[in-house]
């Protein structure tokens, strides 16, 4: 079979321009994105046990509806780099949205401080539950900062758990200086204000149930 004239050229010329469209191929990256969580804090020298006049291990509570930033309901970790700017990380996430996170760590933390109390989070289904009282919190802030701090602030009101009468509010401000700026210290920070922020509704309760 007889090759037409210049047709080893074509070829030479096709190998050549796949070679170079190999090349502009990136080649292929490793993952760097880290994935971090909130943890529940054993937040010492809380009182356990009974209140003044009742147990109140075995309080049944409610917690929620929660309100959360929607800038914060997202599994990228957030820093207040200034009071109006805020900086997404697009490597440290935390591995689940921190809406859901932190309601979760709240009522753990709030089981602990109430040395055992039942606390059940919104939406709670079924038949409608009986509580003793309902916290319903929004949180207005829960980032840290440039320099490393965490910063909780939250509006929050105890209700009774039946008719939903308002017995106490109150308002928490948490600043938690971090150990470094690395993001495990900075999620043991945030974790720590949480603790702290569910130890202050502890002792609301307590104060509420002495009385009662």
């Amino acid at each position: 079979m007889r090759v037409a004239p210049h047709g080893w050229l074509w070829g030479l010329a096709a190998l050549v321009w796949f070679a170079a469209s190999c090349s502009l191929i990136p080649p292929p990256h490793s993952d760097t994105t880290r994935y971090f969580l909130l943890t529940a804090v054993d937040s010492g020298g809380t009182e356990r046990g009974t209140s003044a006049t009742g147990a109140v291990n075995q309080l049944a509570i409610g917690l929620g509806p929660i309100g959360f930033p929607d800038y914060l309901a997202r599994t990228e970790i957030v820093t207040r780099a200034a009071d109006n700017r805020l900086e997404l990380s697009s490597t440290d996430r935390w591995a689940e949205p921190l809406d859901v996170t932190f309601k979760r760590v709240l009522a753990h933390d709030l089981t602990v401080a109430l040395g055992g109390a039942q606390v059940t989070t919104f939406p709670w289904f079924g038949a409608s539950p009986r509580f003793d009282y309902r916290i319903e919190p929004t949180i207005d802030r829960f980032e840290v900062d440039a320099q490393g701090v965490a910063h909780l602030a939250a509006r929050w009101t105890v209700l009774a758990g039946v008719g939903g009468r308002m017995l106490y509010s109150s308002m928490t401000d948490l600043r938690i200086q971090a150990t470094s700026t690395d993001p495990a210290a900075l999620a043991a920070a945030l974790s720590q204000a949480e603790g702290g922020f569910a130890g202050e509704i502890a002792g609301a309760i307590r104060r509420l149930h002495g009385g009662a």
